[in-house]
């Protein structure tokens, strides 16, 4: 039986919060601000520790899960997508953020898992950051649930028509992503070419394992690259 609409609508601070460590750094701050209580398990040389990852979410309120996974770039099967679903009865979120890039989404699995949501963005692939424009996708039961909580003037008047055109130019957006990846390919050529570890990446950008003094040197060069502490 899938879980009432009141528990997959909320989180408190009962609430116990699973998400992989490094990851897309809102889970936690948005989770912290519901007050609810985080529950991290770290990755193995950047890889999601699936066995622990997925014992804990068993009894979790709510899952967090990008795929693929910002920062690593790291994508996960969705057989391991549908394994945490069907452990848990809390809810579990899977941002696709990278979706356009890496071509594969949880959506086939809503039907058979009540307490998915898959969350997309236009920042990315639309080329809308900023606009803070994105929907959500799931099923009839969780939708409700959502309904019942999404604030009246969540998007403003601008906002949906920015997002209303850019989803009117889809070809334009594939022309983009690939782009993207005829790029991504040959800048991890370059870089493996100066002995430097890339990691794969499913998503529009490469995880480059550096010493510290890298991004200051990009910087000089008016290159600003993100930077993310050794884990």
């Amino acid at each position: 039986m899938p879980p009432s609409p009141r528990r997959l609508a909320y989180i408190d601070a009962s609430a116990r919060v699973v998400v992989s460590h490094p990851t897309y750094p809102m889970f936690r701050i948005l989770t912290e601000m519901a007050g609810g209580s985080i529950d991290e398990v770290r990755a193995i040389n950047l890889h999601l520790d699936r066995r622990v990852f997925l014992e804990r979410a068993r009894d979790a309120r709510l899952i967090w899960l990008c795929n693929p996974n910002n920062p690593t770039g790291e994508l996960l099967p969705l057989d391991f997508v549908e394994e945490v679903g069907l452990a848990s009865d809390g809810v579990l979120v899977v941002d696709e953020a990278y979706f356009e890039t890496s071509g594969v989404t949880a959506l086939p699995l809503i039907e058979r898992l009540p307490n998915l949501v898959i969350v997309r963005t236009l920042s990315k692939a639309f080329g809308l950051a900023g606009v803070r424009v994105g929907y959500a996708l799931a099923g009839a039961t969780m939708s409700d649930a959502l309904r019942r909580v999404r604030p009246p003037g969540s998007i403003s008047v601008v906002s949906a028509a920015l997002g209303a055109q850019a989803l009117s130019d889809v070809d334009g957006m594939h022309q983009r992503v690939q782009q993207v990846k005829d790029e991504r390919a040959r800048l991890r050529l370059g870089l493996e070419a100066l002995d430097l570890e890339v990691r794969d990446s499913a998503a529009n950008f490469l995880l480059v394992l550096t010493g510290r003094s890298a991004a200051p040197a990009l910087l000089k060069k008016g290159l600003v690259v993100r930077t993310f502490p050794a884990t």
